[in-house]
Formats: structure tokens, C-alpha cells, sequence
């Protein structure tokens, strides 16, 4: 092959990667959003700052341990009660963990029950600790249903930091159909789930607080 041909057989295949790579740039695969989860807004039956709190001392709240699977920023769906999939179309704002673990610490300083609660990585001394493990955090289609039904259920425990010593274990869940299967509906039902759970762990931290403390 002479120079000429040579030089036209180089530009012919830069050509066609060029077409390749354009290809892959103008890719009509979907676009994926992020999504955040607010936690449920105060009410009128929230304890008020004059209302002295069930337990003396401050709470920190550990980072969420995950469940396999759960270690990730994917919204994630469950189909026929094995088979772990995810969302094209929409992702969280963080990975799960870490926007459980926020939305905890939003949730129970509004319960007051703690004089302050913290997050993992604050530097203030706190008197308790909450460690939580992620069961569940999937929108499940059952069966042949089209529309998903969000469920959250996260392991508790309560502890005290000093000497370890358990105070309460308890599980909390919530679960949420979704109003249709869209992007928008499925991330809702998903925050109503959540909403629930961290409802249901203030209510079991009000109930340890009544509880005489274990010896130490």
C-alpha cells in the first residue's frame, strides 16, 4: 500500500470512531435525576423547648449500618421478593445510610427527648448512642401489581456510651403504596415509608424512656 492509500485508510477509520463517539454522546439513554426525602413536619404534639427531656444527657446517631444491597445512592425496587433492581430514571441526593442517618438525627431533635442530638461525625460529647441497621429500603411490586409499595425497616438500638450498655433494642417500619408508577410517586411513597418508621423509632425511644435504666 503506497503513502497515499495509506494516509486514506487512516482517515476512513478515524472517521468511523469519530461516528462511533458521536453516537455515544447523543445517547438517548434516560436521564437520571436526584431525589431528597424530607423528614415529617412539626406538629402541634411536638415536645416544646420548656418540656424537660426523657433522657438526661445527649444522643449521637451513628451511621446507618446496610444491609447488602443498601449501600448505594440507587433508588432501588424488588420484584417478585428476590430479584434487587433499580431505577433508571432517579437516584438519591446521597447513599442511603447517609440520608437515613440525616433524617434521624432531623426527626428526633423535633421529639425533644434527648437535651441535643448529633450526627456521626460531630465533635460533641454525647451520653447516648443510636445504632441503626437498614433491613429494608426497596419499592416492592407484588406479584402482578403495577404500582410499588415503598417499605422501610430499620433495626434500633439504643445505648449507652460510657460503658455500651444496651438500654433498648427495637425495630422500626413503615410502608407506603405508591400513587402511581412514576418517578415523582414512587420517591413519595418511599418518604411516607420513611416517615413512619422514624415516627415508630420516636415512639420506642418514649417508651425506654419510662423504663427504669439498666445498672451502672
Amino acid at each position: 500500500m503506497n503513502h497515499a492509500s495509506l494516509s486514506t485508510a487512516v482517515l476512513a477509520c478515524t472517521l468511523a470512531l469519530c461516528a462511533g463517539c458521536s453516537g455515544t454522546f447523543t445517547s438517548k439513554a434516560p436521564v437520571s435525576h436526584a431525589y431528597v426525602l424530607r423528614s415529617a413536619p412539626a406538629t402541634g404534639g411536638d415536645h416544646g423547648a420548656a418540656t424537660p427531656p426523657a433522657f438526661d444527657g445527649t444522643l449521637r446517631i451513628r451511621r446507618p449500618i446496610p444491609a447488602p444491597g443498601f449501600e448505594t445512592d440507587r433508588i432501588l425496587l424488588l420484584r417478585d421478593g428476590r430479584e434487587l433492581d433499580f431505577y433508571a430514571t432517579g437516584h438519591w441526593a446521597a447513599p442511603i445510610p447517609d440520608m437515613i442517618e440525616a433524617l434521624t438525627v432531623e426527626s428526633l431533635r423535633r421529639a425533644a427527648y434527648f437535651s441535643a442530638v448529633y450526627g456521626e461525625n460531630s465533635p460533641m460529647r454525647s451520653e447516648y448512642f443510636l445504632q441503626v441497621i437498614v433491613r429494608d429500603f426497596v419499592a416492592e411490586y407484588p406479584g402482578d401489581d403495577t404500582v410499588p409499595v415503598a417499605r422501610v425497616a430499620l433495626e434500633c438500638t439504643l445505648g449507652r456510651r460510657l460503658d455500651r450498655t444496651v438500654m433498648a433494642t427495637f425495630t422500626a417500619e413503615g410502608q407506603a403504596p405508591a400513587a402511581a408508577n412514576r418517578m415523582n410517586e414512587v420517591v413519595a411513597a418511599y418518604e411516607a415509608a420513611l416517615q413512619q418508621a422514624l415516627a415508630s423509632a420516636a415512639a420506642s425511644l418514649a417508651a425506654a424512656a419510662k423504663q427504669p435504666p439498666p445498672p451502672g
